[in-house]
């Protein structure tokens, strides 16, 4: 019996260690001050809180003056977010060097993060004014617009992942100005989009994955970032973010998805069901040892 528990608890460490290792990136915008957003996934993908100057391509100036993103109090009061585009002519995002944690995430991905969106006006450089949340050269969340109530999941390649994503969150009910939950997942057969803990989209794309567009000529040294298109300068997100999370090589399901947004888990404390499982079985075993 001795045999079975410990046997039980090596593979609870094995699978919190694989748990810890598939977060490819976390920024809880906790810093307090300072030029950085830090990531604390462990994988050093940390960001630059940055001024925009430019839209657009060819470039021209903002009409500015701009400023760095906000550091605000975050929506439960307690803690921290960054707020984006605060004001008139005022343009800013969070940059993120390319990192091979976020150049491919594998077959199967996650993306979390609490989203305030208080405007939905078109910016400077010809955009359509669809509002990124993140974006880098492999994938990007855009914000539906008033004209097409979708938000909107864009690999820059052109497999099938390209797709809407199920209705905003303005479409459903919900306000301007309103703090809520967004999470998109690929189980490797099924994109889903979550809004408050609730699944609101869910389509088979059997056989399609993320290509390392990152990579190719061109893009060879853009940046992710977060509230703006990674190339050209457009496209910022008016609003706030907070506890931005990437999963690689792991899929949330909607209880782990609902924990996120019921204030459960937070990114760096989310279980894998499996190790939920596990724990239930050794639960058991050690109930039959008394």
């Amino acid at each position: 019996m001795r045999v079975r528990v410990l046997l039980f608890l090596l593979a609870i460490s094995l699978i919190a260690t694989s748990t810890q290792a598939s977060l490819r990136a976390y920024w809880a915008f906790e810093e307090g001050s300072g030029d950085y957003a830090l990531d604390s996934s462990g994988n050093g993908n940390t960001g630059l809180l940055v001024a925009d100057t430019e839209a657009g391509d060819p470039a021209t100036p903002l009409p500015g003056p701009t400023t760095q993103p906000d550091r605000i109090t975050s929506m439960s009061g307690y803690g921290e977010a960054l707020q984006f585009c605060a004001g008139t002519d005022n343009y800013n995002s969070v940059w993120i060097d390319k990192s091979d944690s976020l150049k491919d995430l594998g077959s199967t991905w996650s993306m979390t993060m609490w989203l305030r969106q208080d405007s939905r006006d078109t910016s400077p450089g010809g955009g359509g004014g669809y509002q990124r949340v993140m974006s880098n050269p492999n994938y990007e969340i855009e914000m539906g617009v008033p004209s097409w109530e979708y938000d909107y999941f864009w690999p820059y390649d052109n497999s099938g992942l390209q797709t809407d994503i199920g209705a905003t969150y303005i479409s459903l009910g919900g306000s301007l100005g309103d703090w809520y939950h967004m999470a998109v997942t690929f189980d490797g057969t099924y994109l889903k989009k979550y809004l408050n803990g609730t699944e609101v989209y869910s389509m088979d794309f059997s056989g399609q994955s993320l290509i390392a567009d990152w990579d190719t000529p061109g893009w060879n040294d853009a940046v992710m970032k977060l509230a703006c298109q990674t190339w050209p300068n457009k496209d910022w997100f008016r609003g706030a973010m907070d506890d931005v999370a990437i999963w690689g090589d792991e899929y949330l399901d909607s209880d782990q998805v609902m924990g996120l947004y019921d204030g459960t888990y937070t990114p760096l404390t989310v279980p894998e069901p499996l190790t939920i499982v596990l724990f239930g079985i050794g639960g058991l075993l050690l109930r039959k040892r008394r």
